[in-house]
């Protein structure tokens, strides 16, 4: 034990040879790791507050339908004439985080031309609660919850049908019963979605004027919608379906978990980096230092205890910088916490346009406690390997080694 706290003491003292030095590595690895923490603190944030904000806007965290309503294999399709109602969802607490939908396939006809489009009814004064939907509406203004036989129509499909606010478009397709079913309904909106292809196939109208329209019982509908956003496990319903958002809109699930496997890949290249500057710094270090082992040889040291030494200056430093970095990497979060950052900071003031839909998001940093021992387990392990080769250089250039 005294042979240790010894070689600790000497350790110490080496360290200290060159301050300058040691100042900049510990300054290196310090910064490096705060930086890592918060850019991972950032990108699970990120990824978490965008997805909030696209999700919250209309698609919801996951729906509940008919079992038989979406297609196994292609979530895109579904099956129109697969209803559910409240009473067989025996959970009742969903009922306050979520609202019903009623979905009919139609062609909507305007002056110009007919076009197909999805038409969705929507429990508004639940839609103004939990979605932001309605922001999107830019020209005119969203449903009436006391309203009938309203219509709202992204821009682009107004466009291209030439409808305009208080214009009356015609709405056909096929009820449940079979019968053709056909209204006339009153625009009162238009979506801006920043452009997307969603602006030509969706509208949207109250859900009694659609349960109307799709010759369907008043307790009827085709999707209840979760807008849960912070409880992302799945509730269990015997003889339901709950889809998942990331099942509905795989596309832009893929590119979420790219972007964070991507950071981790960013992580891994930064520590190495790191470690590699380090390693060149901490060889020069020990060649400088020949003599002084060479001596120690002399003298009766062992090379294992020469090499056990220089383990522990850079295990000192390196934890002394890892503990800094994780510190300062918890400050930066903790300030992105209260005041969250505009992501268009990254787009050059441009907003994001994801699935169709223009966002907004500000990025309010929480900390992962998981990044917290999984850099330095990084770090170290990085930081150890590089220490292999100067080690084995030292050993060989130390002629009275033994």
């Amino acid at each position: 034990m005294r042979k240790f706290a010894f070689q600790l003491k000497f350790a110490y003292r080496n360290l200290w040879r060159s301050p300058k030095r040691t100042i900049i590595m510990l300054l290196s690895l310090s910064l490096g790791t705060g930086f890592i923490i918060w850019d991972l603190n950032f990108a699970n944030s990120g990824s978490r507050e965008v997805m909030k904000e696209f999700l919250t806007q209309y698609a919801g965290q996951y729906h509940i339908s008919h079992k038989d309503y979406y297609d196994p294999e292609n979530k895109k399709e579904f099956n129109n004439y697969k209803t559910i109602k409240d009473e067989q969802i025996q959970n009742k607490s969903l009922f306050t985080d979520s609202t019903q939908r009623v979905t009919a396939p139609v062609f909507v006809s305007g002056e110009k031309k007919t076009l197909g489009i999805l038409l969705t009814g929507l429990e508004t004064e639940k839609e103004m609660r939990l979605t932001t939907l309605a922001r999107a509406v830019t020209v005119g203004k969203f449903l009436d919850p006391y309203g009938e036989r309203e219509i709202i129509l992204g821009k682009r499909l107004a466009q291209r049908i030439n409808a305009k606010i208080g214009d009356e478009v015609a709405i056909i397709g096929q009820a449940l019963d079979g019968s053709v079913a056909n209204e006339l309904m009153k625009v009162v909106g238009l979506l801006d979605f920043g452009g997307g292809d969603l602006e030509e196939s969706l509208a949207f109208t109250q859900i009694k004027s659609a349960r109307e329209l799709m010759a369907m019982d008043e307790d009827q509908y085709h999707l209840r919608v979760s807008f849960d956003m912070e409880n992302e496990k799945l509730p269990v319903l015997p003889g339901l379906a709950v889809t998942k958002w990331t099942e509905l809109l795989p596309e832009i699930s893929v590119s979420i978990r790219f972007i964070d496997h991507f950071t981790w890949v960013v992580t891994f290249i930064i520590v190495l980096v790191i470690s590699l500057g380090l390693s060149n710094t901490l060889m020069i270090t020990f060649f400088e230092r020949e003599q002084e082992f060479q001596s120690l040889n002399i003298i009766g040291a062992q090379t294992s205890w020469v090499t056990m030494t220089l383990l522990l200056e850079v295990f000192m430093m390196g934890t002394v910088a890892i503990v800094t970095g994780a510190i300062i990497g918890h400050i930066v979060t903790t300030y992105c916490y209260y005041f969250p950052i505009n992501i268009q900071l990254f787009t050059g003031g441009k907003p994001i346009i994801m699935g169709g839909m223009i966002i907004q998001p500000l990025v309010r940093i929480y900390p992962v406690m998981e990044y917290y021992w999984k850099v330095p387990l990084l770090v170290y392990f990085f930081l150890g390997s590089t220490m292999i080769y100067p080690l084995i250089r030292v050993v060989r250039r130390s002629k009275n080694a033994i």
